[in-house]
């Protein structure tokens, strides 16, 4: 399991490592997640940074994770899943090429959170979300930025 579906953890057993809502940027370094597959970091100067971290394998997919903490507390996480014959520039890119992706992350979370999305839809850009309790899991393709990309977003609780 990836995605905990009853709280919204993301949980890395190869790196005896689970990463929750809020969880503390200190808490976070200290994982082996983070020792292992840190990559670099984006001060977006409104109180927001992006922790960027290398592809691990899970259930044989390439999965990145770009983590953004507001403050110093996890606000939301970012996936996306990779493979060699993706565009590696604009080059090669292709919007067909793009669906794929976005295709493949849906094909992706429906396998590690065992269900199929809660819906689907075309406008204003092809999307799906999974619903939960805690707040929701998602991939979209979005033509403005020319790219796929997936996430856990978590409910602010009252």
């Amino acid at each position: 399991m990836l995605i905990n579906n009853e709280n919204g953890t993301l949980e890395l057993n190869d790196f005896n490592t689970q990463i929750s809502r809020k969880m503390p940027l200190d808490q976070l370094k200290q994982t082996d997640f983070y020792k292992e597959k840190y990559q670099n970091m984006w001060d977006v100067k409104t109180g927001y940074f992006w922790y960027y971290f290398k592809a691990i394998e899970i259930e044989s997919y390439q999965l990145s994770f770009s983590l953004c903490f507001l403050g110093d507390q996890l606000h939301s996480i970012q996936m996306n899943t990779w493979e060699s014959s993706d565009a590696k520039d604009w080059n090669e890119w292709t919007e067909e090429k793009e669906m794929q992706v976005f295709h493949r992350n849906n094909k992706f979370l429906s396998l590690i959170l065992g269900i199929p999305p809660t819906r689907k839809k075309k406008t204003p850009y092809p999307s799906c979300t999974f619903n939960f309790p805690w707040g929701n899991v998602w991939s979209v393709y979005d033509p403005r930025s020319a790219s796929s990309f997936m996430g856990i977003s978590y409910e602010e609780k009252k």
